[in-house]
């Protein structure tokens, strides 16, 4: 039986950073993936290949929003889904490699196959089609498999009308029409992807608004670019039959009334790839939802067993992910003093963008911690209009007697890249008059933090 230090189940964001950080320090390492490609989700079927989409049905919108004459744009009636997502057979096939070099360079073995335990040290990998089969010994397991699609039990996925976050991205063409189950990001974004593609777009959501655990501000400012965008709302409100016929699909809500779609998409959530793991076996048990439960190391209730990324559930993304599997093998290796950031940004790739991090008007008000707001609108932003996405502002949130950056959240044009300036700052201590003195390049996004500093000093000079 061969034998490691660290043995990394899953090459995910989490997986991959994980392994080569035992790796670098100075462990023996080996990675099962039980797929043909490296990457998981994020690479194969989830971010990469949505924001390759988006990336397109931006470009798109764009280019109709600056009154470039002469030029016309027209998204063919047969095209499809996968022809549009354009750049991202180069960018995952670059990903590939990229992952499979780190882990080269950094000394990890790299097993193809299923894995599952057979005790708490030991790991069987069944190669592609059961054909063989080697087992392995580990001191240190990390879990990092990931998660799929939820398929809610009432809904029968088709792939022909019914789809979940995945399969959509396999459309033969756009449709005229889609209904889109369930308000979350995926939900979110992808409902802005369609609507930028033309395509007329319905999201039923059982909550009051929209990504309800952002700033009440900027998911209404959400909210209000989608029904200007088109986008028809159902909240408060469950698709509880779906009747799918020769054209069209036929969603009852939870109040009776109907609508009627060409596609419908739902976006239920995901769960935990656990099935295979024979996790009895090491002592552990997953959630209903396939999520495992781990204290602030991500260390599991079997010591020497750790799990990260998606599936020890929230936040669920990629960027957390990568410092969580790699905190956790840091800990497991014996540098107690490592630990993860408590300043976790979270960007939501709708069309406008939406950004934040840090605290919102809500949890403030929930500690009681007096602060401040500044707000700059990015409509009169010169960048945002010469790109033709002059939308939403910055917003940022002070302490109310030292000014200190307490959070920033952000929508419109390139947010999940402008939230990092605030983010830098607010990680170092810093305050407004950062941003009050800073000089900014013109034209450009980033200046709207200077306006949004001033309005900020202006309402604490005003009491």
């Amino acid at each position: 039986m061969l034998h490691y230090d660290v043995v990394v189940i899953g090459s995910g964001p989490a997986g991959e950073n994980g392994a080569i950080q035992a790796a670098a320090l100075g462990k023996k390492v080996a990675l099962v993936e039980k797929e043909a490609v490296p990457g998981g989700a994020c690479a194969n079927t989830g971010t990469i290949p949505s924001k390759a989409l988006r990336e397109t049905a931006l470009a798109i919108k764009q280019a109709r929003s600056r009154d470039a004459h002469g030029i016309e744009l027209k998204v063919s009636s047969t095209v499809t889904v996968p022809e549009l997502m354009g750049r991202r057979g180069l960018v995952t096939a670059r990903e590939h490699s990229r992952i499979r070099d780190g882990l080269s360079r950094a000394g990890v073995e790299y097993f193809r196959g299923k894995a599952s335990f057979v005790d708490p040290h030991t790991i069987k990998i069944s190669a592609p089609g059961g054909f063989s089969t080697q087992d392995v010994s580990a001191d240190i397991v990390l879990l990092a498999t990931g998660t799929r699609p939820f398929h809610p039990p009432q809904y029968k996925f088709d792939n022909a009308r019914i789809y979940d976050s995945d399969s959509i991205l396999l459309l033969d063409r756009v449709p005229r029409s889609l209904a889109i189950l369930g308000g979350g990001v995926a939900g979110c974004e992808y409902a802005s992807i369609f609507a930028a593609l033309g395509v007329h777009v319905h999201v039923v959501d059982s909550k009051d608004r929209l990504l309800p655990w952002l700033d009440a501000e900027l998911s209404i400012a959400m909210q209000e670019t989608f029904v200007e965008a088109g986008i028809e709302l159902h909240q408060r409100l469950r698709a509880t039959v779906l009747e799918p016929g020769d054209r069209d699909v036929l969603v009852t809500l939870s109040t009776g009334s109907r609508i009627v779609a060409e596609k419908v998409l739902v976006a239920g959530g995901r769960i935990g790839n656990v099935e295979s793991l024979n996790l009895p076996a090491a002592g552990l048990s997953a959630t209903d939802k396939g999520s495992l439960e781990v204290n602030h190391h991500y260390q599991t209730k079997v010591p020497h067993i750790y799990a990260a990324g998606d599936l020890v559930g929230f936040p669920g993304l990629a960027s957390a992910s990568m410092e969580q599997g790699r905190v956790a093998m840091l800990r497991a290796c014996g540098d107690v003093r490592s630990q993860l950031s408590s300043l976790l940004p979270v960007g939501i790739y709708t069309i406008p963008e939406v950004s934040s991090v840090g605290e919102t008007e809500e949890s403030l008000a929930g500690k009681s911690v007096p602060y401040v707001v500044g707000k700059a609108s990015l409509v009169g932003n010169a960048r945002a209009n010469l790109i033709g996405e002059a939308t939403g502002f910055v917003k940022l949130l002070a302490g109310k007697g030292d000014g200190k950056i307490l959070g920033v959240n952000c929508i419109g044009p390139h947010a999940s890249e402008l939230v990092h300036l605030g983010h830098a700052v607010m990680a170092l201590g810093g305050d407004l008059s950062y941003f009050a003195q800073a000089v900014f390049n013109y034209p450009t996004l980033g200046e709207a933090y200077k306006h949004a500093a001033f309005d900020a000093l202006e309402r604490m000079k005003a009491g």
